[in-house]
């Protein structure tokens, strides 16, 4: 009689293309982007966080937004609310730029850009001046999420 056998196959729900060189690993990035979602009531069926340059940026907005101008993230969902299956580009060259501009650090940025693609995910838009400060205070709220558990987790070190 023949053994069964079980095969366990393990997939990265979250993955990370080209990734700057900054102070985040792609651990503590993945554990705040599931605690995130799942605060939201949310699960991630395939998310991916692509870095990019400006002109791979420009290229993509005009392909496939028909937009002729620059920006800092792109946010294409392919899910319900529930279910993120989603990809998200971020311009690093913009990211950079927006610190500077706003006195803040790129890590923060970073934080600030992924927060927004995962806000888009769950419907939130920020086509008005109205929703950009509802944005804004969203994006707000779920990086302190990250830093409140990012500074529990350096304490107990």
């Amino acid at each position: 009689m023949p053994k069964n056998f079980y095969l366990c196959i393990v997939k990265k729900t979250i993955s990370f293309n080209n990734t700057p060189a900054v102070n985040l690993t792609q651990q503590a990035l993945s554990d705040w982007v599931y605690e995130c979602v799942e605060e939201r009531g949310g699960k991630i069926k395939r998310l991916i966080i692509n870095f990019i340059t400006e002109d791979e940026m420009l290229n993509l907005n005009q392909k496939y937004l028909k937009h002729d101008t620059h920006t800092d993230i792109l946010t294409f969902c392919y899910n319900d609310q529930s279910r993120i299956e989603s990809e998200i580009f971020i311009c690093i060259d913009r990211a950079r730029e927006n610190a500077k501009e706003h006195s803040e650090t790129i890590e923060n940025e970073i934080l600030r850009l992924i927060s927004h693609g995962l806000l888009h995910n769950f419907g939130l838009n920020d086509s008005t001046k109205a929703l950009r400060k509802t944005m804004t205070k969203e994006e707000n709220s779920l990086m302190r999420m990250f830093h409140v558990k990012h500074a529990s987790s350096e304490k107990a070190l």
